[in-house]
């Protein structure tokens, strides 16, 4: 049995290794198509073409005999740089007084025979960059063909080998030999195009004239400056990494935007609108604080009065103050003994898990039948004990009772969650810690106290902000346990939270700007509260 396993394991790694090659062998074929077709869209070879015919430009002005020397290396550029910066000033200066001499010369046989020479000694410049344009751009598809052709050999020859062998070695040094071949090729098609066109001897207006041409030409085809070319790779860089950043966050930049910005945008327009109609979209007025005067003096959000029994506010405030410190405990308490525990340890987070992804208005039918007023489970557990349970979440059933089934509800739906990251958190700690304290005879609670707790503070710290946020938003734990009345049939209180209070203007006309309001006051609260315990946090969490 052991040898038909290990004969199936390697069949697997046999077909796995032939896959990944042959996905790397269409990567690279497609990463060649691509930037071929990028470099004819871009013209790209042009655009290197161009750069390199500067450089020999330069090696005409310096008069160098072996167009092999490269001007970036073989010369000091900064020195070379400083040097025609002040010839080329010396020129300007002297430009004008030129000028004028060959204006004054204007409509006599002389200023023909300038015109004439000057015009043949830009042609000849002209014919020469031409000419070594061809040439360049040619030899910058010649590189880019071997580039391919080289890495289309590597990668044959990976296909049939898992390992770096001598034969992709001999490939490096084929394709090292061919681009100095075609270097010197190139450099000595260069020279041979400067020799076809040999510069003649003018008149000394002209050579004046053509001698400053030369120098701004050569100044101009220096190559950049180290500082710079750096400071552009890095912008070049950068703009790269921000443009592959976006691409990567587009989608879920464009959900935000659409779900989330556009929301809280929209809200905070509505809320300036007086008598908004979302019927026809018609308004009576603006107002800048008119809805939230009304929101805030409303007995169902803040204050409660005699009829309504509780708020919004009150309700709300109680959950997450109940409900947020129980599950955070409770959940940590859970997550350190899972992960004491060494049988049975994924079965047991299995069955932890399985609140999560159950259906909260399921949880909300069963809490309904466990702490129903006839029968149900929790009032036959308070039976053993000689206690009336009572109603919990029927009729007659009190404010605390209900609330307590609430947190109860809110705790239990909250804890898978949290287990698994309280889990996944203690897991990454390294057993180090715990071992040096085993040798020095910790006890147990004081580990818990002095290592997991310090070591997993980022993580309770996400737990808790996430959890009082999710707190605030409570909604589908009071629908799904008391239903569309957000509460007991017969009760004169109410447990709805605010964001229930601000689903109930909706069932009303005209009160849009009001639950918009609402929205944006909701919003401070959570805001508000963030930003405490990332005050409070500085102190207390270790990173």
């Amino acid at each position: 049995m052991k040898t038909l396993f290990a004969k199936i394991k390697l069949g697997f790694a046999k077909v796995s290794w032939v896959l990944r090659r042959l996905i790397n062998r269409f990567k690279t074929a497609f990463k060649s198509g691509l930037s071929k077709v990028w470099a004819l869209a871009t013209n790209k070879d042009k655009r290197l073409a161009k750069q390199r015919i500067k450089l020999d430009y330069l090696k005409d002005y310096l008069a160098f005999e072996d167009y092999n020397l490269d001007v970036r290396f073989d010369v000091d550029v900064q020195q070379l740089r400083q040097e025609l910066k002040e010839k080329v000033k010396t020129s300007k200066q002297t430009q004008k007084q030129r000028d004028a001499t060959i204006n004054s010369l204007k409509g006599t046989p002389g200023y023909e025979t300038y015109i004439q020479s000057y015009e043949a000694a830009i042609k000849r410049l002209k014919d020469i960059n031409q000419a070594r344009l061809v040439l360049a751009t040619q030899y910058e598809k010649d590189l880019r063909e071997l580039e391919a052709n080289t890495d289309k050999r590597i990668n044959k020859i990976s296909y049939k080998t898992s390992s770096f062998d001598q034969k992709i070695l001999e490939v490096h040094e084929a394709h090292r030999q061919e681009k100095e071949a075609l270097r010197i090729a190139y450099n000595e098609a260069s020279y041979q195009i400067l020799v076809d066109h040999p510069k003649e001897d003018y008149q000394t207006d002209v050579m004046d004239a053509l001698y400053h041409v030369e120098l701004n030409k050569a100044y101009k085809s220096l190559p950049i400056e180290r500082r710079k070319l750096e400071r552009r790779d890095k912008f070049v860089t950068s703009t790269k990494s921000i443009l592959q950043a976006t691409l990567y966050l587009a989608p879920v930049m464009i959900l935000l935007a659409l779900f989330s910005f556009y929301p809280i945008v929209n809200s905070f327009r509505l809320s300036i609108y007086e008598g908004y109609s979302e019927i026809d979209g018609s308004i009576a007025g603006y107002t800048l604080f008119g809805n939230f005067i009304n929101v805030l003096k409303d007995a169902n959000f803040i204050v409660p009065s005699s009829h309504t029994g509780s708020s919004a506010l009150i309700n709300t405030t109680l959950i997450v103050a109940l409900s947020v410190p129980l599950t955070i405990i409770i959940g940590l308490a859970i997550a350190v003994g899972l992960n004491s525990i060494k049988p049975l340890k994924g079965v047991l987070q299995t069955i932890f898990f399985l609140p999560y992804v159950t259906n909260s208005l399921a949880l909300g039918l069963v809490f309904s039948y466990i702490f129903r007023n006839d029968g149900g489970l929790f009032n036959q557990f308070l039976k053993i004990f000689n206690i009336d349970g009572g109603a919990w979440v029927g009729v007659g059933a009190s404010y605390w009772k209900a609330m307590f089934v609430l947190i109860i509800f809110s705790v239990w739906n909250g804890l898978a969650f949290k287990i698994m990251v309280f889990l996944s958190a203690i897991q990454g700690i390294d057993e180090q810690y715990y071992q040096a304290a085993s040798i020095d005879a910790t006890p147990r609670f004081k580990q818990f106290r002095r290592i997991t707790v310090p070591l997993i503070s980022p993580t309770i710290l996400y737990i808790v902000i996430t959890s009082v946020i999710g707190g605030f938003k409570t909604y589908t734990s009071v629908i799904a346990l008391f239903g569309q009345s957000g509460a007991p049939r017969g009760a004169t209180y109410n447990l709805k939270t605010i964001v229930f209070y601000i689903y109930d203007f909706f069932e009303v006309t005209g009160k849009l700007s009001e639950a918009a309001a609402a929205s944006i006051i909701l919003f401070a609260l959570i805001l508000m509260m963030t930003l405490v315990q990332m005050q409070v946090s500085k102190k207390r969490v270790h990173y």
